[in-house]
């Protein structure tokens, strides 16, 4: 457990650097174009990616950020840019967390074009950063106990290695931020997400949003905008 002190929000990170050239502007509208006509995304990302000569993070990019213009309206329906008082919330633990860690390394950052906050990625499942994960730990819990919710279900994958200690981690912070959470250690979370019951979950998992009835509120990108006060570069921009 870290011995760090609670987090300040005004040590910010240094924000991630996120540019686009034109190269990658023109890939982008290629891809939603071969979307758009439901080509296959895995042919599609190659050819673009190899047509622009793309690097792996301007690949990924894409593939993250870039969706159909009908996924993208399907997706932007269910978004919420803040949470309901009272309401009970079920999160996809790692995906929010990975997110913010991530912000902390400096990882291309960018808002996809169903309006989520989404990044290059690179954590594979696995946590390096410990120190990192637990203060971002502990401005989730703060974060959620400014929000009125009734209760949260905050999800966690058991195969990722340390899940057990983190876990513990979390359900001390959230005690001592008075926040009514329980920590579940699942196999599957995206099945619990996608068929959850109460009105609104937190991630920004494509395929759990595609497939949920519930409402889906972007918690990392509003800890980062309203604690960290970043600012993240649109992809739709690149495509209008």
């Amino acid at each position: 457990m870290s011995d760090a002190k609670s987090p300040s929000f005004a040590e910010n990170p240094r924000p991630p650097d996120t540019k686009f050239d034109d190269a990658f502007a023109a890939a982008a509208r290629d891809y939603r174009m071969l979307l758009d006509k439901e080509y296959p995304v895995d042919a599609s990302l190659k050819l673009v990616g190899d047509r622009y000569r793309l690097s792996h993070n301007g690949r990924m990019m894409l593939y993250r950020g870039i969706l159909s213009r009908s996924a993208s309206q399907i997706n932007l329906a269910k978004l919420v840019r803040a949470s309901w008082e009272g309401a009970e919330l079920g999160i996809d633990g790692y995906n929010v967390l990975f997110t913010l860690t991530n912000y902390l390394h400096g990882h291309p950052m960018f808002i996809a074009t169903d309006g989520f906050l989404r990044d290059v990625g690179g954590a594979h499942g696995r946590i390096a950063d410990h120190r990192g994960f637990e203060r971002m730990a502990e401005v989730v819990a703060e974060m959620l106990s400014q929000l009125n919710l009734s209760k949260v279900t905050f999800f966690l994958d058991a195969p990722v290695s340390s899940s057990g200690k983190q876990a513990a981690f979390l359900r001390e912070a959230f005690a001592r931020c008075a926040v009514n959470a329980e920590v579940r250690l699942e196999n599957g979370v995206d099945h619990f997400l996608a068929c959850w019951e109460g009105e609104l979950i937190a991630t920004a998992d494509s395929a759990i949003i595609a497939r949920t009835s519930a409402h889906v509120f972007d918690l990392a990108r509003y800890i980062l905008e309203r604690q960290f006060n970043a600012h993240f570069p649109p992809l739709a921009s690149l495509i209008a």
